[in-house]
């Protein structure tokens, strides 16, 4: 089944349009789109930060280095209570004593590095799967974007062919005014046959202009959704040819980026319940720490002692017991899996069914359009036919009219089926995942 507009005389009365436009086709504005959508870029975006997320899981399996100081000045310095016995007194008896001196400097670094730590191994492979699902997400929402394209542009496929539609009823209008207007002159016809032809064209001018401007408004809907400047001038080209759906042993449900962000979802709650788990098993960390401390003293008796210290050591971190925060965990990811099963299975269903009404659709309006499309060339016989019956005045200004009504419900029913024609290829490929190549 095929269908190709060349419309050049009506677009040409659009007198928006600049003689130095570029002309843009469907395959050319999804092109487009792909590269200049702002959601599009919002969405690369978050792939960046995603991946920037990676680099800091990353960093948890390398050494950390801390350096930390400190600085005290005792107006008085602490003191200590100590057995007597120790420095010769009585047994019994207890002395406070003050160590140390009135300035102290402390100086530490410490290296850490994590020795066994199953949270990290974890942690890092959910980072990768987010970065397939924000790739996902990405391709979701080009599909999106995609859709929306096409339907402008379909709706833009009408919305001309409607104003050729129009146009060749106007110059059918003019001429038919003309005969009247001159059977009027000559005594031969009523001034009311002229008057209803009148109102018939300017309601047929009304309808022009008011496609004229909803041709503009979607021309500017394609200018936002390829990230063109509403500045810009940009003729779109209309051309609709070969459509038609492949057969139905070609339909892979797995095509859908909505099935596939579900798998990966359970594949990431699958993940986080083994880290949950993880959580039993002791983590193991080595670190190694070197401290310099000065102490001085002001006055006659002035002093200043450095004293370093170098040490490394394990460290073992084992949650025992946790008060059951664990197996609340558990619990609750056990119900996240429960439910990303339902909404997988639902996905499934609705894409069962929106391809077989997609497909069902298209093979009746593939069945109808051929039909209307001959309903409007004969109408269009009927129409040339009475109105040289009616220069003849062998028929009525009434049967004119009537006949030109004809015309336009032909034209009306063909332009319905086209719409809900292509609209259902639309679907079709929204349903089976075909909006994109992937």
């Amino acid at each position: 089944m095929k269908f190709k507009f060349h419309l050049l005389a009506v677009l040409c009365l659009l007198a928006t349009q600049s003689l130095h436009a570029q002309d843009y086709n469907l395959s050319q504005l999804l092109d487009l789109a792909m590269k200049n959508d702002f959601s599009i870029q919002s969405a690369r975006l978050d792939e960046l930060k995603t991946n920037a997320k990676i680099d800091e899981v990353k960093s948890a399996l390398l050494p950390s280095v801390n350096v930390s100081g400190d600085y005290k000045r005792y107006f008085k310095i602490p003191g200590q209570v100590v057995p007597a016995s120790a420095f010769g007194g009585p047994e019994g008896s207890y002395s406070t004593l003050a160590f140390g001196l009135p300035y102290n400097l402390s100086t530490t670094a410490q290296v850490t590095q994590n020795l066994y730590n199953p949270s990290v191994k974890y942690a890092l492979k959910a980072a990768n799967l987010n970065r397939e699902l924000t790739s996902l997400s990405t391709v979701k929402t080009k599909e999106d974007v995609a859709y929306n394209v096409t339907d402008a542009y379909y709706n833009l496929v009408t919305v001309v062919q409607q104003m050729a539609f129009l146009d060749s009823n106007l110059v059918s209008l003019d001429k038919l005014y003309k005969v009247s207007n001159l059977l009027y002159q000559n005594k031969l016809g009523q001034r009311v046959d002229v008057d209803r032809i009148i109102i018939n064209r300017t309601t047929t001018e009304t309808q022009l202009a008011t496609l004229k401007d909803n041709y503009s408004q979607l021309v500017n809907l394609l200018k936002y959704y390829t990230g063109t400047p509403q500045s810009d001038s940009i003729r779109i080209v209309v051309n609709v040819s070969g459509v038609a759906l492949p057969a139905r042993d070609g339909f892979d449900e797995t095509r859908r980026t909505d099935v596939a962000l579900l798998q990966k979802q359970k594949d990431l709650n699958e993940l986080q319940d083994r880290n949950i788990k993880s959580g039993l098993i002791p983590t193991v960390n080595a670190y190694g720490v070197a401290n310099m401390a000065f102490y001085a003293k002001a006055g006659e008796n002035s002093t200043f002692q450095d004293v370093p210290g170098y040490w490394a050591g394990l460290q073992l971190n084992w949650s025992v017991f946790d008060g059951l925060a664990r197996r609340a965990k558990r619990s609750q990811n056990q119900i996240d899996k429960e439910k990303l099963n339902v909404q997988l299975r639902q996905v499934k269903e609705s894409i069962q069914m929106e391809e077989a009404n997609a497909r069902n659709k298209f093979g009746v309006e593939q069945k109808n359009i051929n039909a209307k499309k001959d309903q409007v060339a004969l109408a269009e016989r009927v129409y040339k036919q009475i109105q040289l019956q009616f220069k003849e005045g062998t028929v009525s200004l009434t049967d004119v009219i009537q006949s030109e009504n004809s015309l336009l419900d032909a034209q009306s029913n063909y332009l319905t089926s086209l719409v809900q024609l292509l609209k259902a290829e639309l679907e079709w490929k929204k349903a089976t995942g075909s909006l994109i190549q992937k």
